[in-house]
C-alpha cells in the first residue's frame, strides 16, 4: 500500500481528500483495469503560512516545512480568492490571494461590501497543492472563474464559499451540495492533477 502524507489540521480537507482519492482510484480501475493501492495518511500538524498574495509561493514553503517534519514525501494545500477589482496592475492577479484566509477570519462576509458599485465583481478562486518528494517540490494548481456576490448566500463549504459564485451558476459555493460544488471546484481540479501525477510515479516503483 502506497501512502500519501497530507499535512494539515483541517478535518474537512482531510475528509475531502480521502473522498477524492476513493473516486479517483475507482475510476482508474474501472476505465483501465489498473489496481491502485493508495492511502492518504493525515499528519495533523500546523504549518506557518507566509503572508503573501502568491499562493504558489506559500505552498512551496509549506511543502518544504512539511517534509522536514514528516521526512517522507508529503503534500500540502492552500487556496486564494483573487478579485479583479483589486489588481495592482492589469497583468497581476488581484488581492486577496494567499492572504485571503487571514482577511476572511477578520471581516467575514463583510468583504462583499468592500467593493464599490462601480467595481468589477469578477474573481478567480485558486487551489494549489505542493508535493515535496525529498528532491524537489511539485506544484499543482486548480483555477475557477466566477464573481463575488453582493451578500453572503448559503452556509455550506468554508471561508469565502458563501460569497463566490462560479461562472455559469446561479448558486454560490455556499448554496451548493458538495456533489455540485465538486463539478467546478478549484480544489477538485488541483487534486485531480496531483493524483494523476503521483499515481503515475507510484506505478513506476
Amino acid at each position: 500500500m502506497k501512502k500519501i502524507y497530507f499535512v494539515t489540521t483541517n478535518e474537512k480537507k482531510i475528509e475531502e481528500s480521502r473522498y477524492r482519492l476513493d473516486r479517483f482510484v475507482e475510476r482508474i480501475q474501472t476505465d483501465k483495469g489498473v489496481r491502485l493501492g493508495i492511502e492518504i495518511c493525515a499528519i495533523r500538524k500546523e504549518l506557518d503560512d507566509l503572508l503573501d498574495p502568491d499562493v504558489e509561493k506559500i505552498v512551496k514553503k509549506k511543502a518544504l516545512d512539511a517534509y522536514r517534519i514528516v521526512l517522507q514525501p508529503c503534500v500540502v494545500e492552500h487556496g486564494g480568492l483573487f478579485l479583479d477589482a483589486w489588481r495592482a496592475a492589469p497583468e497581476r492577479p488581484g488581492l486577496l490571494g494567499g492572504i485571503g484566509q487571514v482577511v476572511w477570519e477578520s471581516v467575514g462576509d463583510r468583504l462583499c461590501g468592500f467593493l464599490r458599485d462601480e467595481d468589477a465583481r469578477e474573481a478567480t478562486a485558486q487551489s494549489v497543492l505542493g508535493y515535496c518528494d525529498g528532491r524537489r517540490i511539485h506544484v499543482y494548481s486548480g483555477v475557477t472563474k466566477g464573481e463575488v456576490t453582493d451578500r453572503a448566500r448559503g452556509s455550506g463549504g468554508f471561508r469565502w464559499d458563501p460569497i463566490f459564485k462560479p461562472t455559469g451558476s446561479e448558486l454560490t459555493y455556499g448554496e451548493m451540495a458538495p456533489e455540485k460544488k465538486r463539478e467546478t471546484s478549484p480544489e477538485e481540479k488541483a487534486w485531480e492533477l496531483f493524483l494523476r501525477a503521483v499515481t503515475k510515479e507510484f506505478r513506476k516503483l
